[in-house]
Protein backbone atom coordinates (compact mmCIF):
# COMPACT_ATOMS: atom_id res chain seq x y z
CA UNK A 1 0.00 0.00 0.00
CA UNK A 2 2.83 2.53 1.00
CA UNK A 3 5.11 1.42 -1.91
CA UNK A 4 1.88 2.00 -4.34
CA UNK A 5 1.15 5.26 -3.25
CA UNK A 6 5.07 6.56 -3.17
CA UNK A 7 4.66 5.20 -6.55
CA UNK A 8 1.94 7.26 -7.47
CA UNK A 9 3.16 10.55 -6.00
CA UNK A 10 6.58 9.93 -7.86
CA UNK A 11 4.45 9.39 -11.35
CA UNK A 12 1.99 12.11 -10.70
CA UNK A 13 5.28 14.18 -10.01
CA UNK A 14 7.27 13.15 -13.12
CA UNK A 15 4.57 14.59 -14.98
CA UNK A 16 3.79 17.78 -13.61
CA UNK A 17 8.12 18.13 -14.05
CA UNK A 18 7.50 17.12 -17.63
CA UNK A 19 4.81 19.84 -18.34
CA UNK A 20 6.77 22.87 -16.73
CA UNK A 21 10.11 21.60 -18.64
CA UNK A 22 7.93 21.59 -22.24
CA UNK A 23 6.15 24.77 -21.50
CA UNK A 24 9.81 26.38 -21.23
CA UNK A 25 10.93 25.03 -24.30
CA UNK A 26 10.54 28.19 -26.27
CA UNK A 27 13.23 29.65 -24.17
CA UNK A 28 15.33 27.37 -26.80
CA UNK A 29 14.85 29.64 -29.35
CA UNK A 30 17.15 32.56 -30.58
CA UNK A 31 18.13 33.91 -34.18
CA UNK A 32 21.23 35.94 -34.07
CA UNK A 33 20.34 39.50 -36.14
CA UNK A 34 21.55 39.43 -39.92
CA UNK A 35 23.54 42.92 -38.45
CA UNK A 36 25.77 40.84 -35.98
CA UNK A 37 26.30 38.03 -38.62
CA UNK A 38 27.30 41.15 -41.03
CA UNK A 39 29.90 42.34 -37.58
CA UNK A 40 31.50 39.31 -37.94
CA UNK A 41 32.89 39.76 -41.22
CA UNK A 42 34.27 43.32 -40.35
CA UNK A 43 35.75 42.57 -37.19
CA UNK A 44 38.35 45.42 -36.00
CA UNK A 45 41.61 44.24 -35.67
CA UNK A 46 42.85 44.76 -31.91
CA UNK A 47 45.14 48.49 -31.66
CA UNK A 48 46.92 47.52 -28.75
CA UNK A 49 50.23 47.70 -30.12
CA UNK A 50 51.62 44.22 -29.34
CA UNK A 51 51.26 41.65 -32.47
CA UNK A 52 50.40 38.95 -30.23
CA UNK A 53 46.93 39.93 -29.26
CA UNK A 54 47.83 40.99 -25.58
CA UNK A 55 47.65 44.31 -24.28
CA UNK A 56 50.88 46.18 -25.02
CA UNK A 57 52.51 47.33 -21.59
CA UNK A 58 52.58 51.10 -21.19
CA UNK A 59 54.87 51.01 -17.95
CA UNK A 60 58.44 51.88 -18.44
CA UNK A 61 61.34 51.03 -16.74
CA UNK A 62 63.25 53.07 -14.31
CA UNK A 63 66.07 53.59 -17.32
CA UNK A 64 63.28 54.73 -19.45
CA UNK A 65 62.61 57.68 -17.45
CA UNK A 66 64.07 61.03 -18.09
CA UNK A 67 65.14 62.38 -14.69
CA UNK A 68 63.13 65.72 -15.59
CA UNK A 69 60.26 64.12 -16.48
CA UNK A 70 57.26 65.30 -15.14
CA UNK A 71 54.64 63.72 -12.45
CA UNK A 72 51.27 62.97 -13.83
CA UNK A 73 48.60 63.81 -11.79
CA UNK A 74 45.77 63.32 -13.62
CA UNK A 75 43.07 61.43 -12.84
CA UNK A 76 43.15 57.65 -14.56
CA UNK A 77 40.83 56.90 -16.87
CA UNK A 78 38.04 54.79 -16.69
CA UNK A 79 38.66 53.11 -20.24
CA UNK A 80 41.91 52.09 -19.20
CA UNK A 81 40.39 50.43 -15.88
CA UNK A 82 37.63 48.34 -17.18
CA UNK A 83 38.69 48.26 -21.49
CA UNK A 84 35.71 46.59 -23.42
CA UNK A 85 37.90 46.02 -25.98
CA UNK A 86 38.78 42.11 -23.58
CA UNK A 87 35.79 42.66 -21.05
CA UNK A 88 32.73 39.96 -22.09
CA UNK A 89 29.76 42.46 -23.13
CA UNK A 90 27.74 41.03 -20.70
CA UNK A 91 29.20 43.04 -17.76
CA UNK A 92 29.97 46.22 -19.20
CA UNK A 93 26.83 47.69 -17.16
CA UNK A 94 28.80 46.40 -14.15
CA UNK A 95 32.49 46.31 -15.02
CA UNK A 96 33.06 45.07 -11.54
CA UNK A 97 32.16 42.11 -11.68
CA UNK A 98 33.42 41.12 -14.93
CA UNK A 99 36.29 38.24 -13.43
CA UNK A 100 37.53 35.92 -15.40
CA UNK A 101 34.82 35.24 -18.26
CA UNK A 102 36.65 35.28 -21.41
CA UNK A 103 35.67 36.94 -24.51
CA UNK A 104 37.14 36.88 -27.70
CA UNK A 105 34.64 39.21 -29.27
CA UNK A 106 33.75 38.65 -33.42
CA UNK A 107 37.68 37.95 -34.49
CA UNK A 108 38.84 34.68 -35.39
CA UNK A 109 41.53 32.24 -33.91
CA UNK A 110 44.81 32.84 -35.09
CA UNK A 111 45.64 31.10 -38.33
CA UNK A 112 42.24 31.30 -39.15
CA UNK A 113 40.97 32.81 -42.70
CA UNK A 114 37.37 33.97 -43.83
CA UNK A 115 36.31 31.62 -46.32
CA UNK A 116 34.41 32.82 -49.79
CA UNK A 117 30.30 31.02 -50.02
CA UNK A 118 31.23 31.41 -53.59
CA UNK A 119 34.55 29.39 -53.91
CA UNK A 120 32.74 26.45 -52.17
CA UNK A 121 30.49 26.48 -54.77
CA UNK A 122 32.11 26.76 -57.49
CA UNK A 123 35.25 24.55 -56.86
CA UNK A 124 33.56 21.78 -54.64
CA UNK A 125 36.17 19.15 -53.17
CA UNK A 126 36.34 15.51 -52.29
CA UNK A 127 36.03 16.11 -47.85
CA UNK A 128 37.09 14.16 -45.32
CA UNK A 129 35.19 12.98 -42.28
CA UNK A 130 34.85 14.69 -39.31
CA UNK A 131 37.39 13.36 -36.52
CA UNK A 132 37.35 16.30 -33.69
CA UNK A 133 34.69 18.73 -32.70
CA UNK A 134 35.77 21.83 -30.83
CA UNK A 135 33.17 24.21 -28.66
CA UNK A 136 35.58 26.33 -26.45
CA UNK A 137 32.16 28.49 -24.75
CA UNK A 138 31.74 25.51 -23.37
CA UNK A 139 34.78 23.61 -23.01
CA UNK A 140 34.02 20.79 -24.99
CA UNK A 141 36.71 18.90 -26.78
CA UNK A 142 35.79 15.81 -28.01
CA UNK A 143 35.97 12.76 -31.37
CA UNK A 144 33.34 12.80 -33.74
CA UNK A 145 32.97 9.63 -35.51
CA UNK A 146 30.04 8.30 -38.04
CA UNK A 147 27.41 6.90 -36.82
CA UNK A 148 26.37 3.15 -38.53
CA UNK A 149 22.92 2.53 -39.63
CA UNK A 150 20.59 -0.48 -38.76
CA UNK A 151 18.04 -2.34 -40.65
CA UNK A 152 15.28 -3.89 -38.25
CA UNK A 153 12.36 -5.04 -39.63
CA UNK A 154 12.48 -2.96 -42.69
CA UNK A 155 13.13 0.42 -40.34
CA UNK A 156 16.39 1.82 -40.62
CA UNK A 157 17.97 3.08 -37.30
CA UNK A 158 21.39 5.24 -36.47
CA UNK A 159 24.03 3.96 -33.73
CA UNK A 160 23.28 5.61 -30.52
CA UNK A 161 26.73 7.88 -29.83
CA UNK A 162 28.62 6.81 -26.25
CA UNK A 163 30.43 9.41 -24.80
CA UNK A 164 31.51 11.09 -28.04
CA UNK A 165 29.33 12.64 -31.48
CA UNK A 166 28.13 10.79 -33.90
CA UNK A 167 27.99 12.21 -37.51
CA UNK A 168 25.16 11.13 -39.66
CA UNK A 169 26.95 9.42 -42.87
CA UNK A 170 25.37 11.15 -46.16
CA UNK A 171 24.88 14.70 -44.25
CA UNK A 172 27.67 17.14 -45.39
CA UNK A 173 31.14 16.57 -44.54
CA UNK A 174 33.01 19.86 -43.11
CA UNK A 175 33.66 22.55 -45.87
CA UNK A 176 30.76 20.83 -47.83
CA UNK A 177 28.03 22.49 -48.97
CA UNK A 178 24.57 21.41 -47.14
CA UNK A 179 24.49 20.72 -43.23
CA UNK A 180 26.26 18.41 -41.12
CA UNK A 181 24.64 16.37 -38.80
CA UNK A 182 26.14 15.74 -35.52
CA UNK A 183 24.07 13.99 -32.71
CA UNK A 184 25.07 13.61 -28.49
CA UNK A 185 23.33 12.41 -25.54
CA UNK A 186 22.68 15.69 -23.03
CA UNK A 187 22.35 12.67 -20.53
CA UNK A 188 22.22 9.27 -20.29
CA UNK A 189 21.24 7.81 -17.01
CA UNK A 190 19.50 4.67 -17.75
CA UNK A 191 21.56 3.27 -20.58
CA UNK A 192 24.83 5.03 -19.88
CA UNK A 193 26.24 6.30 -22.86
CA UNK A 194 28.01 9.64 -21.74
CA UNK A 195 26.32 13.41 -21.68
CA UNK A 196 28.69 14.98 -24.21
CA UNK A 197 26.21 17.64 -25.13
CA UNK A 198 25.47 18.66 -21.49
CA UNK A 199 26.68 21.69 -21.90
CA UNK A 200 25.42 22.33 -25.69
CA UNK A 201 21.65 24.27 -23.78
CA UNK A 202 24.26 26.65 -22.78
CA UNK A 203 24.54 27.63 -26.28
CA UNK A 204 21.33 29.48 -26.06
CA UNK A 205 21.74 31.99 -23.84
CA UNK A 206 25.93 32.72 -24.74
CA UNK A 207 25.10 33.65 -28.44
CA UNK A 208 22.81 36.79 -26.92
CA UNK A 209 26.26 38.33 -25.63
CA UNK A 210 29.26 36.94 -27.51
CA UNK A 211 29.56 34.57 -30.57
CA UNK A 212 30.13 30.78 -29.98
CA UNK A 213 32.62 29.15 -32.65
CA UNK A 214 32.06 25.20 -33.31
CA UNK A 215 35.38 24.20 -34.70
CA UNK A 216 35.06 20.70 -36.79
CA UNK A 217 38.47 18.75 -37.33
CA UNK A 218 39.35 16.80 -40.26
CA UNK A 219 41.97 15.75 -42.63
CA UNK A 220 41.49 19.28 -44.64
CA UNK A 221 41.92 21.43 -41.93
CA UNK A 222 40.05 22.78 -39.48
CA UNK A 223 36.74 24.40 -40.26
CA UNK A 224 35.47 27.17 -38.20
CA UNK A 225 30.81 27.75 -37.67
CA UNK A 226 29.77 30.18 -36.30
CA UNK A 227 26.23 29.71 -34.49
CA UNK A 228 23.49 31.42 -35.97
CA UNK A 229 20.50 30.29 -34.25
CA UNK A 230 18.99 27.18 -31.88
CA UNK A 231 15.74 25.94 -31.38
CA UNK A 232 13.97 23.03 -31.07
CA UNK A 233 11.44 20.29 -32.32
CA UNK A 234 9.27 16.89 -31.48
CA UNK A 235 11.28 13.66 -31.92
CA UNK A 236 9.00 12.97 -34.27
CA UNK A 237 9.00 15.90 -36.31
CA UNK A 238 12.44 15.71 -37.19
CA UNK A 239 14.07 15.32 -40.29
CA UNK A 240 17.94 15.86 -41.73
CA UNK A 241 17.18 19.21 -44.06
CA UNK A 242 19.89 20.22 -45.79
CA UNK A 243 20.70 23.82 -47.14
CA UNK A 244 22.33 25.70 -49.85
CA UNK A 245 24.81 27.30 -47.47
CA UNK A 246 27.66 25.39 -45.90
CA UNK A 247 26.48 24.89 -42.03
CA UNK A 248 26.04 22.00 -39.48
CA UNK A 249 23.69 21.15 -36.60
CA UNK A 250 23.92 19.86 -33.51
CA UNK A 251 21.23 17.64 -32.00
CA UNK A 252 20.66 16.61 -28.23
CA UNK A 253 17.57 14.96 -26.50
CA UNK A 254 15.80 17.62 -24.39
CA UNK A 255 14.24 18.38 -21.63
CA UNK A 256 16.43 16.64 -19.26
CA UNK A 257 14.48 13.21 -17.85
CA UNK A 258 12.11 13.63 -20.76
CA UNK A 259 14.02 13.36 -24.16
CA UNK A 260 10.88 14.23 -26.45
CA UNK A 261 11.83 16.72 -27.96
CA UNK A 262 15.37 17.46 -29.57
CA UNK A 263 17.83 20.98 -29.35
CA UNK A 264 19.18 22.18 -32.14
CA UNK A 265 22.37 24.07 -32.68
CA UNK A 266 22.49 25.32 -35.73
CA UNK A 267 26.09 27.32 -37.00
CA UNK A 268 27.20 28.49 -40.29
CA UNK A 269 30.62 28.02 -41.84
CA UNK A 270 32.67 31.18 -41.59
CA UNK A 271 36.20 30.29 -41.72
CA UNK A 272 39.10 27.91 -42.22
CA UNK A 273 42.44 26.87 -40.91
CA UNK A 274 44.62 24.80 -42.86
CA UNK A 275 46.30 21.63 -41.24
CA UNK A 276 49.92 21.89 -39.71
Amino acid sequence: MVLGTLLAVIGIGYLIYAEIARSQLDELVYVVSQDERTDWLTAPVPNNGSSDGEPANQTPTDGDVPPDAPIITEPVSAANLFPARWTNPRYWAEPEWAGALPYGGTDLPPDFEYVNPAEIVSRPLNRSDAETLVITAINLDTTVYDLELYDDNDQAFWESPVDIVGHIPGTALPGEIGTGWYFGHLQSPVQGEGNIFRRLPDVVDLIKNDPVDVIIGSADGEFLYRVTETGFIHRNDLTLDQTSASTVTLVASYPKLVYDHRLLVTAELLAYRAPG
